[in-house]
């Protein structure tokens, strides 16, 4: 503008709906700190807020705990004169007060006062999201039966994140995360996984597409349950031919070696014929073969026996 004078700041304060919204839609700090992070310094940048601005923030998003936090932690990263984090509490007082201060935003130094206001404040919130280092909470973390492996490797960053000091994006975290990937995967990946060749200088993007490919081969609930019920069908069949055997082994071992010999020839000899003979109805004990009747045998028929009167008539007419 001209004469140096600066353009009057055009201020839009949040709305109560806004606030609401913000709070609704995010985890609180304490659980999951990036999320809410992430969003202070988006509106840090698109809104230009005032001191007012961020105490509204402060008390709606937060609770008192996480306030206190925060505001410690912020009042530790005030610029010196010489741009490093002062210790001076004058200096620290005056870049980040805690009542308001009289800042006029439409002049040079009132922005920058924000400036320095704002800046403190979102190295508060990184300051306060730290915490103590926990892997055994990042190690309980593990891929769950139906969990495809890149939701699983975002759940373990979000561990790493939420449970650690480390950035698991950082080149320096890789072999630390990739590590991770592997051991609580789920146990045929993790088998995949570490039979792989070159495993130490695989890429993290590279264990999760081997993952996937283990992962979309996997059986369906219906042919799972499909090849349990056969394997089942097996062993029963198995079991069946198994007793089945001891029973016709105990049998035969009881019976006399005559009668195996027997047995063995008509398994041998195979089915029976299927002739006349074959089909003769059996005899009773004192039944005629010749005629049929009871009371005698073939060889004293009667009826048998009236032939051999004929054939000596026959001879002595001869004579």
């Amino acid at each position: 503008m001209p004469g140096g004078q600066l353009q009057p700041l055009q201020y839009w304060p949040f709305s109560s709906a806004d606030l609401y919204n913000w709070k609704t839609n995010h985890p609180p700090f304490s659980e999951n700190p990036q999320s809410l992070m992430g969003l202070v310094e988006s509106l840090m940048f698109s809104h230009q807020p005032t001191w007012d601005d961020c105490q509204q923030q402060l008390q709606t998003l937060f609770t008192t705990e996480e306030r206190e936090k925060i505001l410690l932690e912020a009042r530790k990263n005030v610029p010196g004169a010489d741009g490093q984090p002062t210790h001076l509490q004058n200096e620290i007082d005056m870049g980040f007060p805690l009542t308001r201060p009289g800042w006029d935003y439409n002049t040079a130094e009132g922005r920058e006062s924000v400036k320095i206001y704002c800046q403190a404040l979102v190295a508060g919130l990184r300051g306060a999201s730290r915490r103590p280092t926990n892997l055994a909470k990042v190690r309980e973390v593990m891929q769950g039966p139906n969990e495809p492996p890149s939701v699983f490797l975002e759940r373990l960053m979000e561990a790493f994140r939420r449970f650690t000091t480390f950035d698991p994006t950082s080149e320096a975290q890789k072999a630390s995360v990739a590590l991770a990937f592997i051991g609580q995967s789920a146990l045929d990946i993790r088998r995949k996984l570490q039979r792989l060749e070159g495993l130490q200088e695989a890429e993290l993007r590279d264990l999760v597409k081997e993952a996937e490919k283990v992962y979309y081969k996997r059986e369906t609930e219906e042919e799972r349950e499909q090849r349990k019920e056969r394997e089942k069908e097996e062993r029963r069949d198995r079991r069946q031919e198994k007793n089945l055997t001891k029973i016709l082994a105990a049998v035969v071992e009881g019976k006399s070696s005559r009668e195996r010999e027997r047995d063995f020839r008509k398994i041998r000899s195979g089915p029976r014929q299927s002739g006349n003979l074959g089909n003769r109805t059996p005899l009773d004990k004192d039944q005629c073969a010749y005629c049929k009747e009871k009371g005698h045998w073939a060889r004293n028929c009667p009826k048998k026996g009236n032939k051999g009167p004929k054939v000596l008539a026959l001879e002595e007419d001869k004579d």
